[in-house]
């Protein structure tokens, strides 16, 4: 298990979650967190500094930037047998991370809307080659050349992928497969690179399992069951990953990290 991290809420519906607590209340920099809240809320990150307000979201275009700029990204893993036993597959990975920085208006994945097909086939086979060509499509709300693509990872495992990025792209969006599961990914949606009128330097956002809601699977192995309507992504709570049918899990973080 990881430490608790602070969690500052931001206005964007990210794909974060925050890290499980563990014995009672944590201080940081003078904010406390309850130990009530659920570990896989959406819209929860830790940030070195404050990220944007609904202010400063709204009046995005007219943020004076110096750009372009320089960031890595970190996937560490931890999804592993001792702590999920029920199920637990041989040769436990990760597909490799992609995704890249774009605008406002554009997205990679959104959760609660229905999975592209890009996204199925990422979500069911790892090939990240159907998402970086729905990426490549996004015209001037995208950074074709940006689009950065990983390794796999065996689980615990990690990896990292460098990006640029300018003003004009100030959102980060990245996805990787649980595998081997049916439709099971995690990342996050249009992570905002700015705060308090600045770029970030550093911001940790944990990790949960999202359901694409392109297959009935509900194991790890299960065999291809294609629903008769797809559902929304999701966040995939119970089992396998949690004994509480309520309970979505944290597997993994992304540490981000300016270089430049």
């Amino acid at each position: 298990m990881r430490g608790l991290f602070v969690c500052l809420l931001v206005s964007l519906m990210l794909s974060g979650c925050v890290v499980p607590p563990r014995e009672g209340p944590s201080l940081e920099d003078g904010a406390k967190t309850g130990t009530e809240a659920d570990p896989c809320q959406p819209g929860f990150a830790h940030a070195r500094e404050p990220l944007r307000s609904d202010e400063e979201h709204a009046m995005a275009s007219e943020l004076s930037l110096p750009s372009p700029v320089a960031y890595e990204v970190t996937m560490h893993v931890f999804w592993n047998a001792a702590d999920h036993p029920a199920d637990f597959p041989p040769n436990p990975h990760f597909s490799p991370l992609a995704g890249g920085p774009h605008s406002e208006g554009f997205r990679l994945w959104q959760p609660g809307e229905p999975a592209s097909p890009a996204i199925e086939i990422q979500a069911e086979t790892g090939d990240p080659e159907p998402l970086q060509n729905a990426y490549r499509q996004g015209g001037t709300q995208v950074l074709p050349n940006q689009f950065a693509v990983g390794e796999l990872v065996d689980s615990p495992g990690s990896t990292t992928l460098a990006f640029r990025t300018d003003s004009e792209h100030v959102f980060l969006s990245v996805t990787s497969r649980l595998a081997p599961s049916p439709d099971w990914f995690v990342g996050v949606s249009a992570f905002p690179l700015t705060g308090g009128g600045a770029w970030i330097e550093e911001a940790v956002i944990p990790l949960c399992v999202w359901d694409a809601g392109t297959d009935d699977g509900r194991s790890y192995a299960s065999a291809n069951e294609q629903p008769e309507t797809s559902h929304p992504i999701h966040l995939l709570k119970g089992f396998p990953l949690s004994a509480d049918p309520e309970q979505a899990t944290q597997v993994g973080e992304l540490a981000l990290r300016r270089t430049e």
